[in-house]
């Protein structure tokens, strides 16, 4: 025991567990409400990693009611002299005319791209109108590519992706090489972009952290495709008895990560289409007639996904 206390990288672990240990009980109520929490299984030090894993650190969202306890007074704004002009105010205007040139920018990319600054309907399409469009999501995706029929459009799909990962896997096959999903939106321009993902994601993170990866996704998708419209899918519902039956997998969860993906779309270039509207039942939930699973579509169903995406066309 004596030989463990003298080393100090032992000591420094054990104060470091401890430290996250606390952190991770004191807020498993509040930043880290939806993990599942089991400490008889997992201690709570673990919940911590799995937050900084998803982008939440111990300092994120609101403070603890235990905060003003341990830091009784209050942040003080730090004021400028008057008078003087400062290196921030400099900086604040040099990002303010900044946000007016990539305004501008994007502006001009629009009216190159054919987009005008009026929002869009949606028009009855046929089947070539995605032979030039790429499917980009998680295993529902993959069913899509396999049983959809939409044999020209290009699918950058796998069961299991997620928002959190799905720029750093190599899960793309472009010219039998497995590549990055960055690397293959480089390797080619498309004119539709139809992004689903999220189920995978329920239970790991909170709502503004998935949508906080889900924009920089579609922000990355304008800038590495410049000329195409960009489809943000609503995230399939599970069934009622699977919703009513499980803490994570709920369309409570999913009705609310819709609605914030929905805010997402300017019907100008980035739009919000939602296949709910044709695969679920009085009930609200995924129509157990078209499921094998409670979340899946039968491959024999994903038709009834395509003639939806069929009267949701962009001119």
């Amino acid at each position: 025991m004596k030989k463990l206390l003298k080393c100090r990288v032992t000591i420094f672990c054990i104060v470091l567990w401890i430290l996250l240990s606390v952190v991770g009980y004191l807020r498993k109520d509040d930043i880290y409400k939806n993990y599942t929490v089991n400490p008889a299984r997992e201690p709570y030090f673990v919940l911590v990693l799995d937050g900084i894993r998803d982008g939440i650190y111990p300092w994120s969202g609101q403070k603890p009611d235990f905060w003003e306890e341990w830091n009784p007074m209050p942040e003080q704004p730090v004021l400028a002299p008057v008078g003087e002009n400062t290196e921030q105010s400099e900086e604040q205007e040099t990002e303010e005319l900044r946000t007016e040139a990539v305004q501008e920018s994007e502006t001009e990319s629009t009216e190159t791209a054919g987009l005008t600054a009026e929002p869009k309907e949606f028009v009855e399409v046929d089947e070539s109108y995605f032979d030039d469009a790429v499917f980009i999501g998680d295993s529902r995706t993959v069913g899509l590519h396999d049983y959809g029929g939409l044999k020209k459009a290009d699918f950058f799909a796998t069961v299991g992706m997620n928002v959190y990962d799905m720029w750093t896997e190599a899960f793309c096959e472009v010219d039998g090489k497995k590549v990055t999903l960055e690397e293959a939106l480089r390797a080619k321009q498309y004119g539709k972009v139809y992004f689903q993902i999220g189920i995978n994601e329920m239970g790991r993170g909170d709502l503004d952290g998935f949508m906080q990866a889900y924009s920089r996704s579609v922000e990355k998708f304008k800038e590495l495709q410049p000329d195409a419209v960009i489809y943000v899918q609503a995230i399939m519902k599970v069934t009622k008895e699977k919703s009513d039956s499980d803490a994570i997998f709920n369309n409570e969860g999913i009705e609310a990560r819709n609605e914030r993906i929905r805010q997402l779309a300017d019907n100008i270039r980035v739009f919000y289409i939602d296949v709910n509207e044709v695969v679920c039942d009085e009930s609200g939930g995924l129509n157990p007639e078209l499921t094998f699973d409670n979340l899946h579509l039968y491959g024999s169903k994903y038709y009834i996904w395509v003639d939806f995406l069929k009267t949701k066309g962009v001119k």
